[in-house]
């Protein structure tokens, strides 16, 4: 696993043995500022790879602490999980056509878009 946080950006970067580059995602998390306002502002990044690196990199005054747990991430992972569903389900939602059903058609037949 492949995990990359930029809070300064809203983005999270997931990449796992099903989600492998090209198919890796990354997600704007724009519309939770609950969130991102419980992450501390010193960190200018997380990086956190099973097989290698595990830090956050802090700013001011610069430096690097070594993650030795993954519970420090979790929440990171979880927010992106959550997000990925709902992609998900908008992705399913939107690829689910009838032809020549209209939009009001469509939203009866599925309900609301996720």
């Amino acid at each position: 696993m492949h995990l990359t946080v930029i809070p300064s950006d809203k983005q999270i970067y997931l990449e796992t043995s099903d989600l492998q580059y090209p198919n890796r995602r990354c997600h704007v998390i724009d519309n939770d500022l609950e969130f991102w306002n419980n992450v501390d502002p010193r960190i200018h990044a997380i990086q956190y790879h099973s097989d290698g690196i595990k830090q956050i990199e802090y700013k001011n005054p610069r430096e690097d602490v070594v993650i030795t747990d993954i519970a420090t991430i979790q929440k990171y992972i979880d927010r992106f999980n959550l997000t990925e569903q709902t992609y998900q389900s908008q992705l399913a939602w939107d690829n689910n056509k009838v032809v020549g059903e209209t939009s009001e058609q469509k939203i009866t037949r599925l309900g609301s878009r996720p």
